[in-house]
């Protein structure tokens, strides 16, 4: 979430070469719903503040002990003045500012604000490696960090299966996707985007699971009064790790011969949702979460957009293979270890978690029906292409009625994933 406002900031009673640099903003009010954060850069000049507020101008003067300080549109509109003092290396203060819709109530807001310095890294990016000693079972920015990390770090860690057993298959949590982390990253702020890069996703055991029917929501309901499954039926697996697939343990005659591809994924990718929530780890929404994807393997980059302060970070319920849309309600359910890269994009969030790997751009769209999941997803890739490609619409138009593809990732759990995806083939002749 973004704030776009005219302000007015206060800096110092001291140097004002002192408040150049970067800062983190927060800005809280009885009428915003929740805290509103910005990145911002200043430059000062003698008495004169210039600067940036995400993608907002600043201008201003410092004097004395107080300073004042404006952000304005791209057009020059002003949006509300702000005042304050600066000491310690921190600057506070309050005052009036006109919110857009999500951010509060329309119209002036009496607000209080703070500028504080961002946490800075010592030295380059680092490899980290994560022992999870503690797993959870929902999505949450109340749940404290188990790590912190720079944009640029890697993390080495591990995950338990959907029923929260381990790769020595003991149980170390209860069932129902638990998460490893949250992983905190420094300097990702509401309004900025994740990137996550799956660096490795790797099988750490030879056996998985699976369910056995049908989920209700796929078939018709004469379909499944008719279905008569077996009594008991085996749905254990034993993955082939050097052939390559996956085997029942103990198959019936019909299916002894039956092998399914090994393709490792991970269930469930995501961040803190927004103002407070918290979502069970079988959901899936804006934030990511159980999006069941079976493209979100080795390789891939998976984009989300930041709700909270250091986004918070959860991942967890690993696959050996699945088909789309987890039709039994399971996929071939292991344990893995993960070894994925963190960055930040600042000042750009997405509408909802995209993925990118060698062959496509994909764009999830998530809701309660497909025909509304799938208008996310198409939207979502559109806007996409319009910002990176520079396309208007009817190009737009043209490059996705000759090229979208579209997959069904889930359809058994609380939402609906469907997934929008172009060929990096299709766009190779156009002009970013």
């Amino acid at each position: 979430m973004k704030l776009r406002t005219l302000f007015l900031l206060a800096i110092g009673p001291v140097l004002a070469e002192e408040a150049s640099g970067e800062w983190v903003a927060r800005v809280t009010g009885a009428t915003v719903r929740e805290p509103v954060y910005a990145h911002v850069t200043i430059r000062a000049e003698g008495k004169t503040l210039r600067g940036s507020w995400n993608e907002w101008t600043l201008e201003g003067t410092v004097e004395g002990g107080r300073v004042e300080f404006g952000l304005k549109q791209p057009d020059g509109h002003a949006m509300g003045t702000m005042t304050g003092e600066f000491a310690g290396g921190r600057a506070a203060g309050k005052g009036s500012l006109e919110m857009r819709a999500g951010e509060g109530r329309r119209g002036p807001a009496q607000v209080l604000w703070t500028l504080e310095r961002p946490v800075v890294r010592s030295g380059g990016p680092k490899t980290v490696t994560f022992e999870p000693t503690q797993f959870y079972n929902n999505y949450s920015a109340a749940i404290a960090p188990v790590l912190r990390v720079f944009p640029g770090d890697t993390i080495r860690t591990y995950t338990l299966d959907s029923g929260g057993t381990d790769a020595k298959q003991a149980r170390r949590s209860a069932g129902g996707n638990p998460q490893t982390g949250p992983f905190y990253i420094e300097g990702a702020l509401p309004g900025d985007t994740l990137s996550v890069h799956l660096k490795q996703v790797r099988l750490n055991r030879d056996t998985a699971r699976s369910g056995a029917r049908i989920n209700l929501r796929t078939v018709t309901p004469a379909w499944a009064v008719a279905a008569k499954y077996s009594e008991g039926f085996n749905s254990e697996w034993k993955l082939d790790k050097a052939a390559g697939v996956a085997r029942l343990a103990n198959p019936t005659e019909r299916l002894k011969n039956y092998t399914v591809p090994i393709l490792p994924m991970i269930g469930c990718l995501a961040v803190a949702p927004a103002a407070g929530q918290s979502f069970r780890s079988t959901d899936l929404g804006p934030y990511g979460g159980n999006m069941d994807y079976n493209r979100m393997n080795e390789g891939a980059t998976l984009l989300l957009p930041v709700s909270q302060p250091g986004a918070l970070f959860f991942l967890g319920d690993g696959h050996a293979a699945m088909g789309d849309g987890e039709l039994t309600g399971a996929a071939l359910e292991t344990s893995l270890d993960v070894e994925f890269t963190v960055d930040v994009i600042k000042g750009s969030a997405t509408t909802y978690p995209r993925l990118l790997n060698s062959e496509y751009l994909m764009s999830m769209g998530v809701a309660g029906s497909i025909a509304d999941a799938l208008q996310f997803a198409t939207s979502q890739l559109a806007d996409w292409l319009k910002a990176d490609y520079g396309l208007n619409d009817s190009e737009v138009a043209i490059v996705l009625g000759t090229a979208l593809r579209y997959d069904v990732a889930e359809m058994v759990d609380p939402q609906i994933n469907v997934v929008a995806r172009i060929p990096r083939t299709a766009l190779q002749g156009l002009r970013k």
